[in-house]
């Protein structure tokens, strides 16, 4: 019972921090247009997935915090949105990160792209990664359908559809840190050799220090939630209760993963920052 009430509030608690930094995020980028970017655009939208995945986990919190018994079947009717969501915006960060390469490896035909359509095919991805998920979950659904200790992702799909949908998250995140390290790389490169005023420099650094402070928020929050889901595969000789509440509380990381951004561009950006403070 504590363990419910642990992962209830906190799911809580991150999740109103992370609302409430997302929609200053947003609400910054509408009333300071000098701080629009195609790039920014594109966060807007992980912004609003991010806002609707934290509104679903208060109902999975009150769940959580009340005990409530659930079917495997049940629970995977019951969180197919949030499914669609879970994949849409691990697809998003990789779409992120290769806008941001795009924009440093060909920065004038990406200055020449029109925003649309270009912003419209950058969603597909995300949309179509969105959809395996619950269409896999829903074909490869197992006859035997047992009470599970909380429903979530892990829990509330079959074996199958779990280990497809762990590997290939793991899979992303991998892309996503390599793709970050690329950028702080691409940018110390393009800066070495060259003489930088005050302003050239402070930007690499902040570039520099923004990718890697990012990196290290994901790699503690949505990284970390899909390596704990592996648990049962890492030590198969748990028992399947200990292994049920390690992937139950792996919804704590994940939450925070969709709290950062506004924090972490509250940090490490003075554009930003100012312009968080004038709004």
């Amino acid at each position: 019972e504590m363990d419910g009430y642990i992962i209830g509030s906190s799911i809580i608690l991150i999740g109103i921090v992370g609302i409430l930094g997302n929609l200053l995020f947003c609400y910054a980028i509408y009333k300071r247009p000098e701080i629009r970017s195609k790039h920014v655009i594109v966060c807007i939208s992980g912004k609003t997935t991010e806002i609707a995945y934290d509104s679903l986990q208060f109902v999975n919190a009150i769940c959580q915090m009340s005990h409530k018994q659930w079917k495997r079947s049940e629970c995977f009717h019951y969180i197919v949105v949030y499914l669609f969501l879970s994949n849409f915006q691990a697809m998003m960060y990789v779409v992120i990160g290769a806008d941001m390469l795009f924009a440093l490896f060909q920065p004038f035909r990406y200055l020449g792209v029109r925003n649309f359509p270009y912003l419209l095919i950058l969603q597909l991805p995300s949309i179509a990664f969105g959809i395996e998920h619950p269409l896999h979950g829903f074909i490869y659904q197992e006859v035997d359908d047992p009470v599970i200790l909380a429903c979530n992702p892990p829990l509330g799909t079959s074996q199958r559809t779990m280990q497809m949908w762990n590997i290939s998250n793991i899979a992303l995140s991998i892309i996503v840190l390599l793709m970050y390290v690329t950028v702080a790389v691409k940018v110390l490169c393009l800066a070495r050799g060259k003489e930088e005023s005050a302003a050239k420099a402070r930007f690499t650094r902040g570039v520099v220090k923004s990718a890697t402070v990012f990196s290290l928020f994901f790699s503690a929050s949505w990284f970390l939630s899909k390596i704990n889901d592996r648990f049962a595969v890492f030590f198969p000789n748990l028992s399947q209760n200990v292994i049920e509440t390690l992937q139950t509380y792996s919804v704590i990381p994940a939450v925070a993963s969709y709290a950062q951004t506004y924090y972490v561009h509250f940090l490490m950006s003075r554009d930003f920052r100012n312009a968080f403070k004038v709004c």
